[in-house]
């Protein structure tokens, strides 16, 4: 059997760092190793398939060193909404990012229902934007976490590959 570091590089040779420290990557490959330490090879096939996908998509659910290039879409993940921006710079330890102007897809109308001393919005999962580039929009520069591999980390701002925006009006 390959090792987890072959498979990686042999998929995404640009993130292998990153991914081989992804811990559902090192979950999948310990459970590829007890399927075949036990001897359940019909197992062993399906495991490695599906390894093998994770690794794929990695590169694009993932905003890395490796893969963050000026000019992307990008979200400042808040609380619990999020803000659509454009990658501006992009630095060995940080990416600095200008929000965007999103632009609420005007046929979402929020539902909401009475209960205690608030309501809820019960279809803000439904919300859709489009995106426009701001050239005045506020510029925020997040730091890559070795830690937590990731652009932020947990309790401050972090960011995420794509544009996202989302707005809680259960907040």
């Amino acid at each position: 059997m390959r090792t987890l570091k072959e498979i990686v590089e042999a998929i995404d040779k640009a993130n292998a760092e990153y991914i081989l420290r992804d811990a559902e990557i090192q979950k999948d490959y310990k459970w590829m190793e007890k399927c075949r330490d036990n001897g359940k090879m019909d197992y062993l096939q399906g495991a490695l398939e599906h390894l093998e996908e994770r690794i794929r998509e990695f590169d694009s659910t993932h905003l890395t060193p490796a893969n963050a290039k000026v000019g992307d879409g990008a979200t400042i993940n808040l609380w619990s909404d999020r803000h659509a921006c454009t990658i501006i710079k992009v630095t060995k330890t940080t990416i600095t990012v200008q929000r965007d102007t999103a632009i609420l897809n005007p046929d979402f109308k929020p539902e909401f229902i009475l209960g205690g001393f608030a309501e809820h919005c019960t279809n803000q999962s439904e919300q859709s934007y489009t995106y426009e580039r701001d050239e005045q929009g506020q510029v925020t520069t997040i730091h890559w976490s070795e830690k937590y591999q990731s652009y932020g980390r947990p309790g401050f701002p972090t960011l995420s590959k794509g544009r996202h925006e989302f707005y809680d009006y259960n907040f």
